[in-house]
């Protein structure tokens, strides 16, 4: 009985440590997360990392000063997973404004994508430790849209979600996915030429 339970803590060991091996997947290759995020001509665009960071300390900060050690080291290791998926292309995400947009109602949206693939195989990695101008009548009108979707891009599957303060700024995000997707089917149905 002690040999079974040798073996059983052996090999959770060794599929502990394969899980922990490097996979290779860094945050700029081709199929990573941040590469399939929208690049908008008229939008300027920020990484969605340094706000979290932010509200995450805000909120650790605040914890840790009322005396909730825990609830400081829930958001540290929420953080800590968070940027690992980030790191390894397997999440990336930003908020976009469009440069001419007036400060009454601006066209604002956030895009986020998910590399699905990555998060399976990075989550044992990353949950042990890897670590303006004069506004006009069309200026106020604030039409919010949102929507989600999947598609096979090389062989990993990838989520994406975006919203956006009007649907222009949606129709954007979408087109940009879509074409992601009708790229990616091209390619997978192209036969090699001979």
């Amino acid at each position: 009985m002690k040999l079974l339970h040798l073996l059983a803590l052996a090999l959770l060991a060794s599929l502990l440590l394969a899980a922990c091996s490097d996979t290779g997947n860094v945050a700029n290759d081709a199929k990573s997360a941040q590469r399939l995020l929208p690049n908008l001509a008229s939008y300027t665009a920020s990484d969605v990392d340094t706000t979290l960071d932010g509200a995450f300390a805000a909120v650790g900060g605040a914890s840790l000063l009322s005396g909730q050690v825990g609830i400081t080291a829930v958001i540290a290791k929420a953080e800590q997973i968070l940027q690992c998926f980030q790191d390894r292309g397997a999440l990336a995400a930003k908020f976009y404004r469009q440069s001419d947009s007036t400060l009454t109602a601006p066209k604002i949206g956030g895009a986020m994508v998910l590399n699905q693939s990555r998060v399976n195989q990075e989550i044992l990695n990353c949950m042990l430790g890897g670590q303006e101008g004069q506004a006009s009548a069309q200026s106020f009108s604030i039409e919010p849209c949102a929507s989600a979707g999947t598609f096979d891009y090389e062989g990993d599957m990838i989520s994406y979600f975006y919203v956006g303060s009007h649907s222009d700024v949606c129709a954007v995000f979408q087109l940009h996915f879509d074409n992601l997707a009708g790229e990616a089917q091209e390619a997978a149905t192209a036969t090699p030429s001979q």
